[in-house]
């Protein structure tokens, strides 16, 4: 299938959609400017000025109905949280099918800490016949052996296009390896939705805007995925960041990132049903948000030779005679030699244009 450029990283005129391959590419090419690349062809060519008038429901509709004509497989990552809750809901508020529909569960489906898989598992079954004949897919994560975590760093990094995490990460490798034969149907002509994007609100001297960071995103540069915010134009994405927008200026605050990584599950909410988003359980109320976790420091790709040293050191002791150990150390080893280039917001997050909201 013929893919349009909807993300990966720009260093002068070339185009990555592998971004440890953009990396090596700037730091050979120190002269060129570099960024991460989000839908720049259609999105640039768009008003974000002024807030849509239609409301988020019919545009989170038109986008269920656009995929539903666009592909021919839809697969559809759940996990019973707001996000992925809110795109189901509008599924089978629409009547419109999806082929699909994934929960991963970690290790014994059984234990406590699958709570949230569990009610996600009951969710469906219960609404079993609101979906219209999807096949419901129910399998473990990925261990650390298997996905793209460090202590499976065996091979190069370019096969992990950068997300390599402390724990594995990514649902696309997930259906690759559970369900390969849905993964092929998806190849052929489909998509793995997932609910994992908010509106990343922020405001600067010249007022409010959206803008991306790479390394927010966990799915950033797999071109099988489409986004909550992926329809075919970008008025849903418009209209969900003019509604954060609404949200932090009636509250006083600057920065929808730092509530969703925040521990205030009261703000963490509040934030979410502005822009449309609506739980299934009030358990998900109650679940601890983001925070923040070493992985936003560090597996993030945040690289820092004199953390990163004493991380390992404290840390594994026992694993540095692995070569999964050697391997990373070789990375990190080789982007400590350019020190001028990992800094905030090169390694550790790629920008998007700004784009203001008015």
């Amino acid at each position: 299938m013929n893919y349009d450029k909807r993300t990966g990283w720009q260093v002068g005129d070339k185009f990555f959609s592998n971004k440890w391959l953009a990396i090596r590419y700037a730091i050979h090419n120190p002269q060129y400017p570099y960024k991460a690349y989000l839908r720049d062809d259609s999105w640039e060519a768009t008003d974000w000025s002024h807030e849509p008038k239609d409301s988020i429901i019919d545009l989170e509709s038109k986008h269920c109905e656009h995929l539903r004509k666009k592909y021919d497989t839809l697969v559809l990552c759940y996990s019973g949280g707001v996000d992925s809750n809110t795109v189901l809901q509008r599924f089978i508020d629409n009547k419109i099918k999806i082929d699909y529909i994934c929960v991963w569960y970690t290790k014994d489906k059984d234990a406590h800490y699958n709570k949230d898989v569990q009610l996600a598992m009951q969710h469906l079954q219960a609404n079993k016949d609101k979906l219209l004949g999807a096949e419901l897919l129910f399998a473990e994560k990925l261990d650390h052996n298997e996905g793209n975590s460090i202590y499976n760093f065996e091979h190069n990094i370019i096969n992990t296009n950068w997300q390599l995490r402390f724990h594995h990460i990514g649902h696309e490798l997930n259906l690759k390896t559970r369900y390969p034969d849905v993964y092929r149907k998806v190849l052929q002509n489909g998509c793995i939705i997932t609910g994992s994007n908010k509106p990343y609100v922020y405001k600067d001297q010249k007022g409010f805007y959206m803008q991306h960071v790479d390394y927010d995103d966990e799915n950033w540069g797999q071109p099988v995925l489409e986004m909550f915010w992926q329809g075919e134009n970008p008025t849903l994405q418009i209209k969900q960041c003019h509604l954060a927008k609404q949200w932090l200026s009636k509250n006083n605050m600057t920065d929808t990132n730092k509530i969703y990584k925040s521990q205030n599950t009261d703000t963490f909410w509040n934030l979410n049903s502005s822009f449309g988003r609506q739980s299934m359980d009030k358990f998900f109320y109650t679940k601890n948000c983001f925070g923040e976790t070493v992985e936003d420091k560090y597996f993030s790709q945040h690289y820092n030779s004199t953390w990163g040293n004493s991380y390992f050191a404290n840390h594994f002791p026992n694993w540095k005679q692995t070569d999964s150990y050697y391997n990373l150390a070789h990375v990190i080893g080789y982007l400590n030699q350019h020190p001028k280039f990992v800094e905030q917001y090169k390694v550790h997050g790629w920008l998007t244009n700004k784009r203001y909201l008015g």
